[in-house]
Parts: structure tokens; sequence; C-alpha cells
């Protein structure tokens, strides 16, 4: 019996995660962007992307990942265990990319770990 990750895409829709096609896999992004003010008004923004990647591997994950304008940090969340990767563009300059594991430990992964592990249905196959 095998075990295969099934996402409830109307419970990923609740955390604003929406279905996105990358090089033919399935992935749910969210886009959120971050608002920087002083006393006279907006200074900066940018974005954040999450995604969700409920059947790809580091090795074939890897090799398209790339900045993204206007876009500062990037977060991948893998099935699995692993040690969080992190990758900068022009030394942090055009943005950060972090890929972590559904088993890992760190921290900045936690929201999108909870958020994983509510919207999973478990499918066996034989």
């Amino acid at each position: 019996m095998q075990h295969k990750f099934v996402l409830d895409e109307n419970k990923l829709k609740e955390f604003y995660y929406e279905p996105y096609e990358f090089n033919g896999h399935r992935l749910y992004r969210r886009v959120l962007i971050l608002k920087k003010s002083g006393l006279l008004g907006e200074i900066a923004s940018y974005k954040l992307l999450d995604f969700i990647v409920p059947d790809l591997g580091v090795d074939q994950l890897l090799p398209f990942i790339k900045p993204v304008s206007n876009v500062m940090i990037q977060r991948f969340l893998l099935p699995g265990r692993g040690k969080m990767i992190k990758k900068s563009f022009w030394l942090g300059l055009k943005g950060w990319t972090y890929i972590g594991f559904l088993e890992g430990k760190e921290k900045l992964f936690n929201d999108m770990r909870r958020e994983f592990n509510e919207a999973l249905k478990m499918e066996e196959h034989q």
C-alpha cells in the first residue's frame, strides 16, 4: 500500500493559496504584500511568495528557482524530511529563497506546516 499526498484545495483557499502550474506539476501559491510605513506614509512595499509543493523533490525544484521582480522572499514547503536550504540572489539584493520540509524543525515554516497539515488528506493506493 502506497500513500499519496492529496490536498483539499478549498481548505488551502482559506489560507489564500491558489493552484499554480509549475513545469507540469501542480503547486499552491500565496502572494503576501508587506508595506513599510514612516511618518510621511509608505516607504516601501515588497512581496513574499509561499509555495506548497506536494509532489516535487529538491533536486527537481532547485534548477527552476530564480529571482522574481519585486519579490523579496520565496518560501517552498516540500513533504518529507530535510534541512532547510537558503539561497540568495545577488547577495540578497534580488531576494532570498528558503526551501523547507514538512517534517523539518525550522520555525520559519511553522505557519505553512500547519496549513499543509490542515489541508492534507491521505489516499491509499494499492
